[in-house]
């Protein structure tokens, strides 16, 4: 099992809708699919179950359940179906405020607890697909110890693009601890819109900077995925000939490309 952390210090960048609609794409591949909601927030969780189920959710049976001592949490019997086949899901709960430590690197084992309950459960799962928060605390440092690769979603614009420096040095404190065989998978840009001047821009200067690292596939600026998540679908289910149907099929791709080339390049990162 490979595990992607989707995370980015500034909120509203679509780490939460790429996480939903790209799991529904893989899943629709045959590969086995494990999301889980490291957000407080659980916007994820409330997306895939609806709101009213994900409100009913007691913390034990979230991911809440794997740091509180009290609860003693299986993980097997935390993960549960999605509402889209082929997809299952650890659920996120606001429970999580409550153990999101402002410096988690001092937190001792706690910072291990994610990466150890996903292991676990490795052999059920193809990919598993993490929904950050858009700080580095608890939450995303555990995702960023668990992951072997991180994907940054950004807006092309400046106010979107404001967390990209301080999550490379996120990142690199990461590495130099608890986690030194984590690796950026790339930048991608969504919410795009190609007839605005200023995301053409930004795009450009971005792709200057980190070149390769930015992915090719962008993610459009699209109400399909707005809609989909209404139904409780991802957006190949909702709209499977659309445009953003098209752009998540195309980063799949990509995304499965790059997973590739990591593991290919392991043996020489490693020695």
């Amino acid at each position: 099992m490979r595990t992607i952390a989707f995370l980015n210090k500034k909120g509203g960048v679509g780490k939460t809708s790429t996480c939903h609609h790209l799991a529904g794409t893989l899943a629709r591949r045959g590969l086995r699919i494990l999301l889980v909601d490291a957000d407080p927030q659980a916007s994820l969780t409330q997306g895939l179950l609806g709101p009213e189920v994900a409100r009913l959710l007691k913390p034990r049976e979230t991911i809440a359940g794997l740091f509180d001592d009290a609860c003693d949490a299986d993980m097997a019997n935390l993960v549960r179906p999605a509402s889209v086949p082929g997809v299952s899901l650890l659920a996120g709960s606001s429970r999580m405020d409550k153990f999101n430590a402002l410096e988690p690197w001092t937190t001792g084992d706690s910072q291990y607890v994610l990466r150890d309950a996903l292991r676990e459960v490795a052999g059920d799962f193809d990919l598993t697909l993490i929904d950050c928060p858009p700080h580095i605390y608890l939450c995303a440092w555990s995702a960023m110890v668990a992951a072997q690769g991180i994907v940054v979603p950004l807006q092309a614009e400046d106010y979107g693009a404001q967390g990209v420096a301080a999550i490379q040095g996120s990142i690199d404190h990461v590495r130099a601890g608890a986690n030194p065989r984590l690796t950026v998978l790339g930048f991608l840009l969504t919410m795009f819109q190609k007839s605005l001047a200023v995301h053409a821009g930004y795009a450009a200067d971005l792709r200057a900077i980190y070149g390769d690292a930015v992915f090719e596939t962008v993610v459009p600026h699209a109400k399909d995925f707005k809609e989909s998540v209404m139904l409780r679908k991802p957006v190949v289910a909702y709209k499977p000939r659309s445009a953003a149907a098209k752009a998540i099929d195309a980063l799949a791709d990509e995304l499965l490309a790059r997973l590739d080339a990591r593991v290919a390049d392991e043996p020489r990162r490693v020695a």
